[in-house]
């Protein structure tokens, strides 16, 4: 009888042992700034490291998008960070007119804040209410430790939320700040670390292809494409000066830096930036002590120069796709760190990004899409004509305009005795003239319509009901206002809403899951997984990863 109980027992213990679950002792949510869902797809037989791991140890939610209309920067990491959409907290984009200051601001403008750990401009939350998982996880354990860190301050501030232990962005000088609404001074190893980057090091830094040129025709497009970027082409000197051709537009591999000045901001546009952002990922882990105690950690890492480079060369680049190989490689780095510090059965990864973005419109016609650029002049005889006709049949300075948003003095016109849709009408006449304009639409008929349709969803989580412009421009499928090169992102079409969520952890079944998802969906999953109790109303629901 004995016997039998000890058996009992042993087997007890073992299959306990067999079926629990280790424990998350850190979150790292990786939000890369513009990637694609197909940058998976297209490119997964390359990856060999860190972006292959992720895929191979997790849940792909297929079809993941952002379910808000003007899809940029702020907004999409304030959705991942909060789990609600931006328009009701007043995130209306990465700038916009504040009607209470009579000025357009940055989304995470403070004039309150210092830069702290250097030089640069102080940013903060401070303009917005709404908590964060890191807030709530603070709440429900002060102990735990939330860490943010991005090229871009508004990518780490949205992420980070209120009571962050540590905030860090790229002052796109020299170093990585904070501000003093997060903290009086940096840690010293953050300092120790600003003063060793020795960005001089990079002028001289060449950034070649890592893979077989062969490769590049299959997996992308012609290295040389009308539409890309040469904003490096000064540095093209030495390649062309053979060719006879000093100062030709030349959109191609090599690139390098003005070998006569430090690269500041211009590091920020290359692969070479996240060398920098995982080795400083790597010491905030072992300074910090990240998920090494019963206290369940977030760190959020934000891979912001994906955007620049995606916007100067298009997401079907050669330089798209060597930034991506070499992301991958990365993040091996930074997966063999974790698992030798923490061990990554303790750790849940989270992969997503804050938008998609639009091929070159050149590019789409070579695929026999619609889309091109706005006309510049055009647009601007658009606004000209407006401001004319207003002044003439009303009066001057009855509105602010946003780029192509217009706010309405509302107190001023009913002083006035006007109707603001009579310069609705003005508005609406002109800017349906310009090509590639879909339509231009009002607050209030985007708040009561009742088309349940993705684009009109969009456009309502986006519209806060008192802070938001009153007129709107929706330009078609496929157009884009960056001109002459270059492409963008921010409208509410699939192709910049669609982005992967991935959750990852070691040994999870590779898996991929097609049902709607959306990224307000990735806040409540995470506290769910930290098993964190909380009353928030969140607009998005938690996800089967478990």
């Amino acid at each position: 009888m004995k016997l039998k109980l000890l058996e009992l027992v042993v087997f007890s213990f073992l299959f306990y042992s067999c079926t629990s679950k280790p424990e998350t002792k850190l979150v790292v949510v990786l939000v890369a700034d513009q990637m694609r869902p197909d940058h998976f797809s297209r490119f997964g037989e390359l990856y060999k490291g860190g972006l292959q791991w992720l895929s191979d140890n997790g849940i792909s939610f297929e079809n993941a998008f952002h379910q808000h209309g003007y899809t940029a920067t702020g907004p999409g990491h304030f959705a991942i960070g909060s789990g609600n959409h931006p328009g009701q907290s007043g995130v209306l984009g990465n700038s916009y007119y504040d009607r209470g200051l009579g000025k357009a601001v940055n989304c995470v403008e403070d004039p309150t804040a210092k830069p702290i750990g250097g030089e640069g401009i102080g940013r903060s939350y401070a303009r917005y209410n709404a908590k964060t998982i890191g807030d709530i996880l603070k709440e429900s354990n002060p102990n735990s430790k939330v860490i943010s860190i991005a090229g871009k301050d508004r990518s780490a501030i949205m992420l980070a939320g209120q009571n962050p232990d540590l905030v860090l962005y790229y002052n796109n000088l020299d170093r990585f700040i904070s501000s003093s609404f997060y903290a009086d001074s940096l840690p010293n190893y953050i300092n120790d670390f600003n003063s060793k980057l020795n960005l001089q090091n990079y002028r001289d830094s060449l950034w070649t292809k890592v893979l077989n040129d062969s490769l590049y025709i299959k997996y992308s497009r012609e290295d040389y494409f009308i539409g890309e970027v040469d904003w490096y082409k000064v540095e093209h000197d030495m390649i062309i000066e053979s060719k006879n051709e000093i100062n030709d537009y030349n959109p191609t591999f090599p690139i390098s830096f003005d070998k006569d000045h430090d690269p500041g901001k211009e590091l920020m546009g290359t692969p070479w930036f996240d060398e920098v952002m995982i080795d400083l990922c790597k010491l905030i882990i072992d300074e910090e002590n990240l998920g090494i105690d019963e206290n369940p950690d977030i760190l959020f890492v934000g891979f912001s120069a994906m955007d620049y480079i995606i916007h100067n060369y298009g997401p079907f680049s050669q330089e798209a796709m060597d930034y991506f190989i070499r992301l991958d490689m990365q993040l091996d780095r930074f997966l063999n760190h974790i698992d030798n510090k923490i061990g990554l059965e303790n750790v849940e990864f989270v992969l997503t990004s804050d938008h998609g973005g639009l091929p070159l419109p050149e590019f789409l016609t070579e695929l026999n899409m619609s889309g091109g650029r706005i006309n510049q002049e055009h647009l601007n005889e658009a606004f000209s004509w407006i401001e004319d006709e207003i002044s003439e049949q009303f009066e001057d300075n009855l509105y602010y305009r946003d780029w192509s948003n217009f706010y309405l003095f509302h107190n001023k016109l009913k002083k006035k005795e006007y109707l603001a849709e009579d310069l609705v009408k003005i508005i609406k006449k002109y800017l349906t003239m310009v090509e590639g304009v879909s339509k231009v639409i009002t607050k209030e008929e985007i708040l009561s319509s009742t088309e349940d349709d993705q684009v009109s969803i969009r456009l309502k989580n986006m519209i806060h009901p008192n802070k938001s412009a009153d007129v709107f421009v929706i330009l078609k499928p496929g157009y884009l206002y960056r001109n002459p090169h270059g492409t963008s992102h921010g409208s509410p079409y699939d192709y910049d809403a669609h982005v992967p969520i991935l959750f990852s952890r070691k040994d999870r079944a590779k898996n991929q899951n097609i049902s709607h998802t959306e990224t307000v969906d990735i806040a409540p999953t995470i506290l769910n997984l930290l098993d964190v109790k909380t009353n928030h109303a969140f607009d998005g629901k938690v996800l089967p990863v478990q």
